[in-house]
């Protein structure tokens, strides 16, 4: 038949002559599912051998990423992510940690004082960001119930279980990102130091997931502050509309807050597996590094949308810390393999001896001032600053042959110790300055009627922790129990603690009616930690952000 006819001409006469090709011939005659059935086979082989071979690439591939890498170039020099392998890893290492309750006197009477703030909060301010402790009212900020969050950490190492309780079936039931109460912009840097960072500190130490999942919901939100041209995070954030802003009065952030983010992120996609937080901690990191410094120092302000520093103001006190206080941590988070951290920490503490670090007079104490413009200095210091004693103080854990380090950090934290012991009440102003001329009338420090008040700051007592356990003298440990005996005298209410509007006069220090979130997760934690003669989280495990919540170190 003609069609049979024109099927043979074409397939077989033209293009496969059946007398030079007996495979084929063979092929032909073979029964259709023989035929299926020999082609799956082929496949499945070729499949194997593929996979062999790609197998053998990545493994090569990885063994040969370098262990340190320019963050400018950080997209094609990322280590190739393994999650699963990683989220392996960090369940083996970070097991749920058990505390006991304490049995030290003095860790006993911070316990009391956790039990007392909490038990104010949680009768007058429920749910609620902050407690007024005057009025007995709530206060709103956050609209994520921000006590709860910072504080429950706190909860658990002091081993409150009713209270930890409370919290986690707070945070399970009621913490909600997409509420109306959260329909306003916050600081991003708030938000993330003290919310998420309260999240995945809770989370590492008692492996509940619940809290990883709140983190999620919440990290997810922040990571659109960083969809900048430059890469830096915006100064506000809507959680709820998801939508991110500059402050109101001005286009530049604080660098501190630009710079003190990276931790959180970094971590959040360490137990995710999700790499796109840590692409944002990196590339804003880089930004950062990118800049000129003046050797390592840098203005307080940044534009978020350029990537550039401005003016030339230079401050380890407010809008400029914690940029400091996370280089070196960045280095140790990422198992010391990005070198590029711990460069610019340590020429930073070089340009703070040649710039800022000045001895006041008559008692030659050692202090950090200001830089007003390039060759201005000013001999203010911030409560806030005395975070630096420890830093430098965990630098020389890490490199004791960096001796000059930790004699820094013990002049440092002597200074900062008299700025309380010298006030009546015996807790420090917020902000003080020192007399630089050595032939002079005036004392050593002096307080300005503006910086009279106490702010419930944890510093002081975050380096005493450090000294106390890096030493082990127990000089530390006495003056943090000075302090302590303070705060309790001048700041203890009939329901919680509130911070005080003037150190100068005992007899009436004036209750500002504002208990700050960060005095239960800073400030009594790290007093509770001084007072343990055993530190529970070893310096080569654990680091702390800059609210005093609990990391990891990984091992790259």
């Amino acid at each position: 038949m003609k069609k049979d006819t024109d099927t043979t001409v074409i397939f077989n006469n033209k293009y496969h002559s059946e007398s030079k090709f007996p495979l084929y011939r063979f092929w032909r005659r073979l029964p259709l599912q023989q035929r299926t059935f020999i082609i799956s086979i082929f496949l499945l082989l070729l499949f194997f051998l593929l996979y062999i071979g790609y197998s053998k690439h990545s493994v090569k591939s990885t063994k040969n990423i370098p262990s340190e890498y320019h963050l400018s170039k950080i997209e094609k020099d990322k280590e190739p992510w393994r999650p699963k392998q990683r989220m392996q890893e960090n369940q083996l290492l970070f097991k749920r940690k058990i505390f006991s309750t304490p049995k030290d006197e003095r860790q006993i009477a911070v316990r009391d004082a956790m039990q007392h703030a909490w038990k104010a909060y949680r009768t007058y301010a429920w749910g609620y960001d902050e407690l007024k402790p005057i009025q007995k009212k709530p206060s709103r900020w956050f609209g994520l119930g921000l006590t709860i969050v910072d504080a429950i950490d706190t909860l658990y190492i002091m081993n409150m279980k009713e209270e930890y309780n409370q919290a986690r079936e707070w945070i399970e039931n009621s913490f909600d990102v997409d509420t109306n109460d959260v329909d306003k912009f916050n600081s991003h840097f708030e938000i993330t130091i003290r919310i998420l960072g309260g999240l995945l500190s809770i989370y590492h130490l008692t492996r509940d997931e619940i809290f990883k999942t709140r983190a999620i919901e919440l990290g997810d939100r922040l990571l659109l502050n960083f969809n900048t041209s430059s890469g830096l995070p915006l100064a506000q954030i809507n959680l709820k509309q998801k939508i991110s802003s500059n402050y109101e009065w001005t286009s530049e952030s604080a660098t501190s807050e630009v710079g003190s983010v990276q931790l959180e992120m970094r971590d959040l996609s360490r137990i995710t597996g999700d790499k796109r937080y840590e692409e944002a901690a990196d590339r804003s990191a880089a930004i950062l590094h990118s800049q000129p410094k003046t050797d390592g120092l840098v203005p307080i302000y940044i534009s978020s949308l350029t990537g550039q520093f401005s003016g030339e103001t230079v401050s380890f006190g407010a809008r400029g810390d914690s940029y400091y206080e996370y280089l070196l941590k960045q280095w140790l988070q990422t198992g010391q393999a990005r070198s590029i951290f711990w460069n610019d920490w340590l020429e930073s503490i070089e340009g703070v001896q040649k710039h800022l670090w000045r001895i006041a007079y008559p008692e030659k104490l050692y202090f950090i001032g200001e830089l007003l413009s390039k060759s201005e200095f000013s001999p203010k210091m911030d409560h806030l600053a005395c975070f630096l004693a420890g830093n430098m103080a965990l630098g020389w854990y890490y490199r004791r042959d960096l001796t000059y380090l930790l004699d820094m950090a013990k002049n440092l934290t002597n200074t900062c110790y008299q700025m309380y012991a010298q006030q009546p009440t015996g807790l420090s102003p917020e902000i003080v300055y020192f007399n630089l001329v050595s032939k002079s009338n005036e004392p050593t420090i002096s307080v300005r009627d503006n910086d009279v008040h106490n702010l419930l700051r944890p510093e002081l007592i975050e380096s005493l922790y450090y000294m106390y356990h890096i030493t082990g003298d127990k000089i530390y440990q006495d003056w943090g129990w000075n302090i302590f005996q303070s705060f309790e005298k001048y700041t203890r209410q009939n329901d919680g603690y509130s911070s005080i509007n003037d150190v100068r006069h005992k007899e009436n220090v004036r209750p500002r009616d504002k208990m700050e979130s960060y005095f239960l997760a800073e400030t009594l934690k790290y007093f509770y930690l001084l007072f343990d003669h055993i530190n529970p989280f070893a310096f080569n495990q654990w680091l702390f952000n800059t609210e005093a919540h609990l990391l990891p170190i990984y091992s790259n």
